[in-house]
């Protein structure tokens, strides 16, 4: 699906205005812990061509905006967010709107961050247009209590005037405002660096970023990032985990080294720990940080590392999945873009299904044989959406609720990082075939696969990604286990979000071949009547009887009486009433 960009009242077009920003400068304020409130706030450029390393100086929180779209949020990883989003400001029954822009005087840099883990110089960020244009700008807010911190707000203007303005919650201090940065055109950015404290926890401080003059029609003001510390506070640590890799498949059972990599930046790290979700499993006191875990069994693990420091503060790291698997079973996976057609009734012999067809009629299913593909489990807290415009227009002629589709580009999505959906097919010593059509947009996907007796590998990958639109790809999965009644276990998910407000991830149809044999349909063929006469066909598998039924009419309380039972050739068979009513009605059973 597509999306545009975030607008609070009617559209306006403003492509082809040119933006920029001057360097913007650091400034280091001296900490000051004071139990009394405040708000002091300074302000500097950067010079041209540096980059700031948000990094070392969020060592609390930071945020950067306009990655890769105007809903890009990236911020610091494995921390509580303390730095609000956005929200866009316009003047009294004006309108506002928010684009991306990437020619910044500055560059920005990261080595913690999530979603994107590390940039190391992006002259991106956000810039507001209003209609009218003055006073439309931003808005952000922090936490604020007796403690003293350090926000540091980076912004721009182009072609005009921008306004700067703080307050505190609780008034506990005055409020600060400053209009002093103007250009022309483009021009010398800034970053305001304002050190705070309320007389009460609870409290707010919130800043706000509009223009308050014109300098020419297209005049803006833009936002790229904001970094919070606690001066002469402690600063939580630093920890990753460095073995297992994420995604890692380790024949088993066997002994697993978890290693972490940690730091501090203002102390020591005192010990790290090693959990299998809540599990500990061990710690280690001294770098290099590394245990042993004997005797691991065939499982999926998700695997963690908390590092303390000696302030007692604690930092745990991003999760990393693995597989440890045993032999017997076999499950080999790909990916590539689906057609543009597909005819599910011909691909799925042994089972089918479509999702999205409308919102009243959410599920088609191959008709007359056991359901085997399960229906969609959602994977986080997101609702159910449809979509019509989907890459790939899925047909069939076997399927129930609907009967026979000519193509139906349709398909549902899930919005957010980390939701999506899961399905489930059966799986034992017989080899099947399961594909699995998928899609997203701005977003980095997900596809993972796995057997419940783990006696394979499992299937991972993230090859599905677009960062500014619309992407498709179908997943095949040639898999056997090694014990009957087991499943494989399939699961498609955002892992990042390149748009963070419509950032999403799709799914369509499944397709499932093999398995044992492929049941035809009871599908009564060519209806004919001459005189008494009555007869009709229909196609048969071998190995089965079938009961052809007749009735004088419909009711659950009408009886049927049997007209005949015959075995199935695998071909097609007549059946002939000899002395058919005015009136009947006939059905067959496969038994």
């Amino acid at each position: 699906m597509s999306a545009t960009a975030p607008v609070v009242g009617a559209s306006s077009d403003a492509a082809g205005l040119l933006v920029g920003i001057t360097g913007l400068a650091l400034l280091v304020l001296a900490a000051n812990q004071a139990a009394a409130s405040t708000l002091s706030v300074s302000f500097a450029a950067v010079p041209t061509g540096s980059v700031v390393d948000l990094t070392a100086i969020g060592t609390r929180d930071w945020v950067h905006w306009g990655l890769f779209t105007e809903t890009s949020l990236d911020r610091k990883a494995n921390v509580v967010a303390q730095i609000s989003d956005f929200t866009l400001l316009d003047a009294t029954n004006g309108f506002a709107f928010v684009y991306q822009y990437a020619d910044n005087y500055n560059g920005y840099s990261w080595s913690d961050g999530t979603p994107v883990q590390a940039v190391n110089n992006t002259p991106t960020g956000v810039w507001a247009y209003g209609t009218p244009n003055l006073h439309s700008g931003f808005q952000i807010s922090v936490p604020c209590d007796k403690i003293v911190r350090t926000l540091r707000v980076y912004v721009g203007v182009f072609g005009g005037v921008g306004k700067f303005e703080a307050a505190l919650s609780d008034g506990s201090a005055p409020d600060y405002n400053n209009a002093t940065l103007q250009n022309r055109s483009n021009g010398p950015g800034r970053v305001y660096s304002l050190q705070y404290a309320a007389d009460s926890p609870g409290q707010t401080l919130t800043v706000k970023w509009t223009l308050s003059g014109i300098r020419e029609p297209a005049a803006n003001v833009t936002l790229q990032a904001a970094t919070l510390s606690a001066p002469g506070g402690n600063s939580p640590p630093i920890v990753r985990l460095l073995t297992p890799t994420q995604d890692q498949n380790i024949a088993g059972p066997s002994t697993i080294t978890l290693s972490a990599a940690a730091s501090d930046p203002d102390g020591q790290v005192q010990q790290v720990e090693f959990y299998n979700g809540d599990i500990k499993i061990g710690e280690a006191s001294t770098a290099p940080y590394s245990i042993s875990w004997p005797d691991v069994a065939p499982g999926r693990y998700l695997l963690t590392a908390t590092a303390t420091d000696n302030a007692g503060e604690t930092t745990t790291s991003t999760p990393v999945e693995i597989v440890v698997y045993k032999t017997g079973g076999n499950l080999t996976g790909s990916g590539k873009l689906p057609l543009e057609r597909v005819d599910l009734s011909a691909e799925g012999t042994a089972d089918w299904i479509h999702w999205g067809l409308s919102p009243s009629n959410i599920v088609n299913r191959k008709a007359a044989v056991a359901a085997q593909i399960s229906g969609l489990t959602l994977i986080g807290t997101t609702n159910l959406e449809f979509y019509a415009d989907n890459f790939t227009s899925f047909a069939w002629n076997d399927g129930t609720p609907t009967p026979v589709n000519s193509g139906a580009t349709r398909g549902v999505f899930v919005y957010g990082r980390n939701n999506g959906f899961e399905i489930t097919a059966p799986a034992d010593s017989t080899s099947r075939r399961l594909r699995v059509y998928a899609g997203l947009y701005g977003a980095q996907g997900h596809f993972r696969a796995w057997l419940s007796d783990f006696s394979a590998p499992a299937f991972h990958s993230h090859s599905l990604s677009n960062a500014v639109g619309n992407d498709y790809e179908v997943y095949t999965l040639d898999y056997a286990a090694a014990e009957p009644g087991q499943t494989l276990t399939v699961q498609y998910t955002a892992e990042s979000l390149y748009d963070a407000d419509f950032g999403n991830v799709t799914i369509q149809a499944a397709t499932l071949q093999g398995g044992g044999p492929v049941l035809h349909p009871v599908v009564l063929l060519n209806p004919t009547r001459l005189g008494s006469q009555f007869w009709f066909s229909f196609l048969t598998d071998a190995g089965y009887s079938y009961r052809t039924e007749t009735s004088s009419a419909l009711g659950s309380g009408t009886p049927w009486d049997v007209l005949t039972t015959l075995s199935g050739t695998g071909g097609t068979v007549s059946v002939t009433n000899q002395s058919a009513e005015a009136q009947r009605f006939y059905r067959v059973l496969r038994q």
